[in-house]
């Protein structure tokens, strides 16, 4: 029978390439139409391949951890010697069309559309079949909790009983993360240390860079190799902010990081030019403040996005910071809601770091470090005086941004913070 080609399949958000996660078939192993034959990532949207016939895995042609491109052939299959069409049956039982808001929302999701069966004319998948698929996907477990489709699969390939994961997530969700922390639980190791497929030995241990850490290991030497960074540091007396943050965290879940946040979106403001993208030759400036926060997660960091930061309240901020994390957490966040940033914060202050120099997030122009607060005894007001001091380490992509403007988008942010302007209303 004629071989046929897996291919990756259309572009996933605005990912330029996928990471094989892992494969669930293994070379000769028997396959039915929709069994799922692989999983793939792209940045950080989980999804997987499913057979389009029915048949055999003859050959593997890209290893789990393998950077490959939209199109490019994954492995060969062989349809059954039943299915005397071959391939037509798998273009038979494989939807050929789908509407543009079908298209969408899968590409949204991270939902590959060969895995839809089509209700409208001629077998044409429709919006309500995306959803139908998203809700069986979302369907609680058994014990009557929520359970995200990556934390089915990675409980699926280590054998894992799910009802005994603990979830964090609203209403006890279980998200992947939950399952990583019981499977490194489990085998009393470190948890962002060792790779969830890595066994444990009793020297030295090896993993491979896959999947989320290799993408952001790629972005991050990519932004260092194309870009000119200088980071610029000064220090901001939050005297003031310490003093009302007693009073506002009274009334609504404000932190420090939302003061940032808020004064960085009115710098934006007046200094626009660094609100901006470069692509190529091209430099362009958004009208809108959308500012990315940098979120730890079990095996990397995503930045979900504060759209139009600069006209949210202080206590809107907190309430969107807190929304976007957890969907960050739990693994829900869709292409738009981690790509559409113009301009990025990263805190580090938690782990009682001073200062350090954060990457530029490309294709954004800077980015703002923020490090903890700490109470030092300073000059103020040609007095000797305990102040709580935060350093901010500004980096800027010198190609465009030089260091006179850079210093003083930073200067305006640090002023802000001293003057707590601009943080009523909340």
């Amino acid at each position: 029978m004629p071989l046929v080609n897996l291919t990756t399949p259309e572009a996933i958000g605005d990912a330029d390439q996928c990471v094989v996660v892992t494969w669930l078939k293994r070379e000769g192993d028997e396959i039915e139409i929709g069994d799922t034959i692989l999983e793939l990532q792209a940045a950080k949207v989980s999804f997987d391949v499913p057979s389009p016939l029915k048949g055999r895995l003859v050959k593997i042609l890209a290893k789990q951890g393998d950077v490959v491109d939209w199109g490019q052939v994954l492995a060969q299959l062989e349809a059954s010697e039943t299915d005397t069409r071959g391939t037509a049956v798998a273009e038979r039982d494989r939807p050929a069309t789908a509407s543009p808001v079908a298209v969408r929302i899968a590409a949204d999701k991270g939902i590959d559309l060969s895995s839809i069966k089509g209700s409208g004319p001629n077998g044409r998948i429709i919006e309500k079949d995306v959803y139908k698929t998203i809700a069986e996907m979302e369907k609680p477990a058994p014990l009557d909790v929520p359970v995200s489709p990556a934390a089915k699969r990675l409980a699926r390939e280590h054998k894992i009983d799910i009802s005994k994961v603990k979830g964090s997530g609203a209403g006890g969700r279980i998200s992947e993360v939950d399952v990583m922390a019981f499977i490194d639980k489990q085998a009393e190791r470190p948890a962002s240390a060792i790779s969830p497929n890595t066994s444990v030995k009793s020297e030295s241990q090896e993993y491979p860079i896959t999947g989320i850490r290799a993408v952001i290991a790629q972005r991050m030497l990519e932004s260092m190799q194309t870009t000119a960074q200088l980071t610029l540091h000064t220090q901001a007396d939050m005297s003031e902010i310490v003093a009302r943050h007693s009073i506002d965290k009274q009334r609504a879940p404000i932190t420090y990081t939302d003061y940032v946040i808020k004064a960085c979106a009115q710098a934006l403001r007046q200094h626009p030019a660094i609100n901006a993208h470069i692509d190529g030759a091209t430099i362009r400036v958004f009208a809108q403040v959308n500012i990315g926060l940098a979120v730890s997660l079990q095996d990397g960091l995503i930045v979900p996005v504060i759209f139009n930061a600069d006209q949210l309240t202080l206590e809107a901020i907190a309430h969107e910071r807190i929304r976007v994390a957890e969907r960050a957490r739990a693994g829900k966040l869709n292409p738009p809601e981690y790509s559409g940033g113009t301009f990025t914060i990263t805190n580090l202050g938690a782990f009682d770091i001073d200062a350090f120099t954060p990457i530029l997030n490309p294709p954004e122009l800077a980015i703002l470090g923020i490090g903890r607060i700490d109470e030092k005894v300073v000059i103020h007001h040609g007095k000797i005086a305990q102040r709580h001091m935060m350093t901010l380490s500004l980096t800027i992509d010198h190609r465009i941004i030089d260091g006179a403007p850079g210093a003083a988008f930073l200067k305006t942010i640090k002023q802000l913070l001293e003057s707590v302007v601009g943080f009523d209303g909340i």
